[in-house]
């Protein structure tokens, strides 16, 4: 009995300090250091990837920005984890403006690279669910919401002959599943697809990167539901 009394305070020290050698479960220099020099690498390695030739296809862009995600993107998933684990043990406050910023670059990424507003919009949301107080999400939302629909106006500012990258200038970048091409004796035919908010669609036709016809009633308006 008595060698059991001698023990248990032995056992009580030794948890001790097991549960003292565990996570830490407030916010801590040491663990926020090193989260940040794995987001620091991120940014490196974002920065290393070269950007597609300025005579790029628009679907050759996409090609070139989706392989670069890929090459990036197991290393950000790691990090995420781990940030997000971070969080929520020690409830850092510095950690969800980094976790904002993430989900607002994808959203930017669907936005301005892919013209999927409606993904982009859900995730500059998710960034604010995250960060409540966070102006550029709130910023980068409305901003989307103007975009996602052609204006008649903006639409009639196209020309034939103007090139691709002007079309672009007055009316943003079509989704890349909205770019229909064709190749004919050494000549490229395209057409680039714009939703309207009436649920129609408008279109521009280029030949070889050059507009040659517009058509602002290129997809007829959705019928209300009887």
């Amino acid at each position: 009995m008595t060698t059991m009394r001698r023990a248990l305070p032995i056992a009580l020290l030794l948890l001790a300090a097991c549960a003292a050698s565990g996570p830490l479960r407030k916010p801590n220099e040491r663990e926020w250091s090193l989260l940040m020099a794995d987001y620091q690498w991120i940014q490196t390695l974002r920065a290393a990837q070269k950007p597609p030739p300025e005579t790029s296809t628009r679907k050759q862009q996409i090609e070139a920005r989706l392989d670069q995600h890929r090459k990036v993107q197991p290393t950000l998933d790691v990090f995420i984890g781990k940030l997000t684990e971070y969080h929520q043990r020690t409830g850092d406050a510095r950690a969800p403006a980094i976790l904002a910023r993430e989900k607002i670059f994808i959203g930017d990424e669907y936005v301005n690279f892919l013209s999927r507003y409606d993904t982009g919009i859900a995730r500059y949301r998710e960034a604010l669910a995250i960060d409540p107080g966070n102006e550029e999400a709130t910023k980068k939302i409305a901003e989307a919401e103007s975009r996602r629909f052609v204006s008649m106006t903006a639409f009639a500012s196209v020309k034939p002959g103007m090139r691709e990258g002007q079309v672009q200038s007055a009316l943003g970048m079509p989704r890349e599943d909205w770019i229909k091409q064709v190749v004919q004796k050494s000549r490229v035919y395209a057409v680039w697809i714009y939703p309207r908010s009436d649920g129609g669609a408008s279109a521009v036709y280029f030949d070889n990167g050059i507009v040659y016809h517009t058509n602002w009633n290129a997809a007829a308006p959705a019928r209300p539901k009887p």
